[in-house]
This record gives structure tokens, C-alpha cells and sequence, in this order.
């Protein structure tokens, strides 16, 4: 493995279990067991860091709204939609954790996640929609509909890991992200076809982990 790798991995898993703040360069450097210049060659500072390690998400999370959730959506797979995305916000908690701060520092960074937002929530507008043709799911009511349904499923998945946080989780786990889901689920139940939604809790049950 290449040092510019190694100096990922390590961030990522400095940055999950301390937050981006205290994971700085020196730490990281230090951590690895070689010199700032020599992490500096890869990196000229943790935003970059940060840029890259956002790169990884952002193309992880794209495939999930693309690649798992293709018409038409069966119960299963729209519960694995779910987990997965919950998976991939525990592997990066450190982005969502610390989301506001990370922004803040980095106008870069920023438009690249609002970019990423408008994406979503089309996709997650679109998603809505496809489990409305399909039968699985009643239209919401207004001419906005849709659009609330993809805004709140995005909000809640955005916000877990704070959530969490200012819950007084110090260390957050798998099965904690799990929660998120159901309360997806939850939120999502008045407007899912009875049967429809009995299948899709039966298959997120079965694969939530313990």
C-alpha cells in the first residue's frame, strides 16, 4: 500500500473515532510514524485530506441511489437501499458528525455537498415517485409531495449521526445506524401499501445489525 493510501485509511479511521478537528496533519503524521513533510508531499493539509476522503462517499453514495434502486423496487431491495446508505454514513461519521464545522472551513468543499444535495434530492424525489407508479406507495398530498417525502428521508439520514451525538452517544455503533433506518421506515409507513411495507420491515429486520 502507497503512502497517500495508508495516510487515507489511518485519517478516516483517526477522523471517525476522534473528529476531524483533532484529527489534524501532526496527528495523523504521527500516528503513521513519518514526518509532516512527508504527509505534506501527499497532502498539502487536512482539507485536502477531508476532499479526498469526500470523493470516496460521494461515489459510494451516488451508487446507492443509483445502482440499488432501480425500477421496479421490490420490498427487499428498498430496505437494502436503506441499510446500505446507513452503513455508508457510519464508515464516514466523521463528515456527518462534524458536517457544519467542515464546511465552514472549506467553500471547495461546501458547493461540492450542496451540489451533491440538489443531486440527492431529485433522485430521492425520483425514488418516491418510481414506488408510486409501481403501487407500493400512495402519492403525498400537495403539489410538493414528493418533494417533502425525498427532503425529510434526506434530512433524517443527514442528521442521524448529530442526533446520535447530541443524545450523549460517545461511541456510535452499527446497530445504532440501524435506528435510523427504522425511523425512515417509520416516517415513510403512511403513505407505503400495507403489504408492501410488512415485506420491506421483514427484509430490514432480518439484515439489521445486531
Amino acid at each position: 500500500m502507497s503512502n497517500r493510501d495508508r495516510i487515507l485509511d489511518l485519517a478516516l479511521i483517526l477522523m471517525n473515532e476522534e473528529g476531524a478537528e483533532a484529527a489534524n496533519t501532526t496527528r495523523i503524521a504521527s500516528a503513521l510514524g513519518i514526518s509532516p513533510g512527508n504527509l505534506y508531499y501527499h497532502f498539502r493539509n487536512r482539507e485536502e485530506i477531508v476532499r479526498v476522503l469526500f470523493d470516496a462517499l460521494e461515489v459510494e453514495f451516488r451508487a446507492v441511489l443509483v445502482e440499488d434502486v432501480g425500477p421496479p423496487i421490490p420490498p427487499a431491495r428498498f430496505a437494502a437501499f436503506y441499510l446500505r446508505s446507513f452503513d455508508l454514513a457510519w464508515r464516514y461519521r466523521f463528515f456527518f458528525g462534524g458536517l457544519l464545522g467542515l464546511l465552514r472551513r472549506d467553500e471547495e468543499l461546501a458547493a461540492r455537498y450542496r451540489a451533491l444535495q440538489d443531486w440527492a434530492l431529485t433522485e430521492l424525489e425520483r425514488i418516491a415517485g418510481q414506488l408510486v407508479r409501481d403501487g407500493s406507495m400512495s402519492r403525498p398530498r400537495g403539489r410538493e409531495g414528493l418533494r417533502s417525502v425525498a427532503l425529510n428521508t434526506w434530512l433524517i439520514w443527514m442528521n442521524w449521526i448529530r442526533f446520535l451525538q447530541i443524545s450523549g452517544k460517545d461511541v456510535i455503533q452499527p446497530s445504532d445506524m440501524a435506528a435510523g433506518a427504522s425511523q425512515l421506515f417509520d416516517v415513510l409507513a403512511p403513505y407505503l401499501d400495507p403489504a408492501f411495507e410488512k415485506s420491506a420491515r421483514r427484509a430490514l429486520a432480518r439484515n439489521l445489525p445486531r
